[in-house]
C-alpha cells in the first residue's frame, strides 16, 4: 500500500491518503533511461556546423592544366582532399536528434518516476492552497512548515493563477503544470509537493484508464542537468 502523508498548512500533520491504484506504475531504469534520452535529444540543438566543397571560399579557378604537368590533376582548391578544402561527412547544422518513442511508453515512464517518489516518502500533500492574491512571502512560509527538503516540486491547479504567482518566485520551487509535464525536472526534485486537488486533476489526466497524454511542448520545458545520485 502507497500511501501520501497530508498536512495542513499550519505544519500539523493531517490524515494520509491512498495514493490513487490508476496512477501506480512500475518500470524498469532502462525504459526511464529512454524517455529521458527522448526528451534530452528533443532539447537538442546542432551546433556543429562544418562547410562543404561548395560553402568554403576560393578555389574558383582550375589550380594547374589538365595534362603535361607530370601532377595529379584536380578541378578546384575546394576539394576536401586540399588543406582549406571542404569537410567531408562533417558534421552538419540540420542534424535532427530527435527519437521516437510511443505515447504508452512515455505515460508509464512519467508515472513510474512519480510513483517512485511516493514510494521513497518523498511526496507529501496538503488539503488546500488558497491565496486571495499573489503573496510570495506567505507561499515560502508554507514551504518553511512544512516537511520539505532541497529543491521542492509543486503540481499546480489548473485555473489557480495565484497559487501559481505566490510560488513560481521562490528559488527552491520548481512548479509543474499539467499541460507540459517533464520527466527529467521531476527526477530533479527532492521533494513532491500536492494538494488534493492537483492530486485528483493528475489522476484524470495521466491514470491507465486515460488514452490520452498531450505531447511535450519542449520549447517550454527548462533544460536542467540530472543531479549526481
Amino acid at each position: 500500500m502507497a500511501k501520501i502523508e497530508f498536512y495542513k498548512i499550519n505544519g500539523e500533520k493531517d490524515i494520509a491518503r491512498e495514493y490513487p491504484e490508476s496512477l501506480k506504475s512500475e518500470i524498469s531504469d532502462s525504459r526511464i533511461l529512454e524517455y529521458i534520452r527522448y526528451v534530452r535529444n528533443a532539447n537538442r540543438d546542432a551546433i556543429a556546423n562544418t562547410k562543404n566543397k561548395s560553402e568554403v571560399s576560393g578555389g574558383g579557378k582550375k589550380p594547374w592544366k589538365q595534362k603535361g604537368t607530370g601532377r595529379a590533376r584536380h578541378g578546384s582548391r575546394r576539394s576536401p582532399i586540399w588543406i582549406g578544402g571542404g569537410i567531408t561527412f562533417g558534421p552538419r547544422s540540420n542534424r535532427n536528434f530527435e527519437i521516437k518513442i510511443n505515447k504508452k511508453e512515455r505515460k508509464a515512464a512519467l508515472l513510474a518516476v512519480i510513483f517512485s517518489k511516493v514510494i521513497n516518502k518523498s511526496a507529501i500533500g496538503v488539503e488546500e492552497l488558497k491565496f486571495s492574491a499573489p503573496k510570495t512571502k506567505e507561499a515560502s512560509g508554507v514551504i518553511e512548515k512544512l516537511p520539505l527538503k532541497g529543491f521542492v516540486g509543486l503540481f499546480l491547479e489548473r485555473d489557480n493563477e495565484n497559487l501559481e504567482k505566490s510560488f513560481r518566485n521562490i528559488p527552491t520551487v520548481r512548479l509543474f503544470n499539467f499541460d507540459k509535464l517533464d520527466v527529467v525536472s521531476i527526477l530533479c526534485a527532492d521533494s513532491l509537493l500536492f494538494t488534493k486537488k492537483s492530486l485528483q486533476e493528475l489522476e484524470a489526466i495521466l491514470s491507465k484508464k486515460s488514452q490520452t497524454i498531450k505531447k511535450i511542448d519542449y520549447n517550454k520545458i527548462e533544460k536542467r542537468e540530472l543531479k549526481d545520485e
